[in-house]
């Protein structure tokens, strides 16, 4: 997720739980100084605080992934969301609401795998 994507994840989540600055530190760990250099300026985040931000905001536990080739085909908050990603990418029937469904290689078996938490 690059930088403004999670801006805006970082903002909508502060907004939607009512929270403010220093209730975000709690949660994270990160300085308040670094939080609010992230959220006001364009200066130079390091990776680790980014994904750390990434994982108490955007909530992703679950990620559906190839079993040979490693890539990554969805992410979701619950188990129950990756599995019925994969339901729904199944096709049953030539419609036309099918048309964005995603290509699944079916010789290559998904594992529903759980994210490491952040420490």
């Amino acid at each position: 997720m690059n930088r403004d994507a999670l801006r805006k994840v970082v903002q909508k989540y502060l907004y939607n739980n009512h929270l403010k600055i220093p209730e975000l530190v709690k949660l994270t760990g990160i300085s308040d100084r670094t939080i609010r250099r992230f959220l006001n300026t364009k200066e130079g985040i390091s990776k680790t605080i980014l994904q750390k931000l990434n994982y108490v905001c955007a909530q992703v536990r679950f990620a559906v992934v190839g079993f040979r080739s490693g890539k990554v085909y969805f992410q979701g908050k619950d188990h129950a969301d990756c599995s019925r990603w994969i339901n729904d990418q199944s096709s049953h029937k030539n419609t036309s609401h099918e048309y964005g469904k995603v290509v699944l290689n079916i010789k290559e078996p998904l594992v529903i795998k759980k994210l490491p938490t952040e420490s």
